[in-house]
């Protein structure tokens, strides 16, 4: 589970971040397939650059240029459905949440045990949240899901992202990043260094091609070929 702290007290951040840590220690020694992965933040900014990596976040901001509820407005506006958790510290902002923020409330100083139900809260939403990719584009960002991903291929020192409604998105992204955030999904497969695809995209497939639903014709190794062909056969 990916958790961000956005915090602009350095002392409640640094605490927070420690309870974290033994949660953490304590929930992998029964429970090792579900690392925990923090990262904190001190203002807004590297924050939303890239929200939707994360499955849980720790928010208060009281000296900021935008205020704790500013900041998990625009995260829900950006299309964020993670669990989001404001931690009211010495400036208590809770009173001006509504129902449609869906936000969790967890007062400081923070007690163990309060943190261990909100954990287990997020832990539980992020399982039955269907995962969903981040498309990082030049001047958007994109949430799709699974199915609404065709295929992606290095052009220059881009990457163009293919979707299912036509779009093409063009990424300033590694190829290798892009392919190591598409590992959670099963549909998604590297098939050469330069392309991924979704299998579902795949119309045929040669000795060393592959024919997408677009009509795009891609020469690729042999051995992925053949894994696609024998993917398509097991669907069929």
């Amino acid at each position: 589970m990916h958790i961000a702290v956005c915090m602009d007290v350095a002392a409640d951040r640094k605490q927070l971040e420690r309870l974290l840590g033994r949660s953490a220690d304590r929930r992998l020694a029964s429970c090792p397939d579900v690392p925990y992965y923090v990262q904190s933040y001190g203002n807004k900014d590297a924050l939303l650059a890239r929200p939707f990596m994360y499955d849980l976040f720790f928010i208060d901001l009281q000296y900021a240029d935008i205020n704790s509820v500013e900041l998990i407005r625009e995260l829900r506006a950006q299309g964020v459905l993670a669990t989001i958790v404001l931690c009211p510290g010495s400036v208590d902002l809770s009173g001006e949440l509504t129902e449609e923020d869906n936000v969790l409330i967890l007062r400081q100083p923070v007690k163990p045990d309060e943190l261990e139900e909100v954990l287990d809260a997020a832990l539980s939403v992020s399982r039955d949240r269907a995962p969903k990719l981040d498309i990082r584009g030049i001047n958007e960002t994109v949430l799709i899901c699974e199915n609404e991903f065709l295929y992606a291929e290095k052009a220059g020192d881009l990457i163009d992202v293919h979707l299912s409604d036509g779009r093409v998105i063009s990424c300033p992204e590694l190829m290798d990043n892009f392919g190591h955030r598409c590992a959670k999904f099963q549909d998604i497969i590297r098939v050469s260094p330069e392309l991924s695809v979704h299998r579902g995209a795949v119309m045929s497939t040669g000795l060393t091609s592959l024919t997408l639903s677009d009509g795009r014709k891609f020469r690729v190794p042999h051995k992925y070929a053949k894994m696609m062909e024998n993917a398509i056969r097991k669907e069929e």
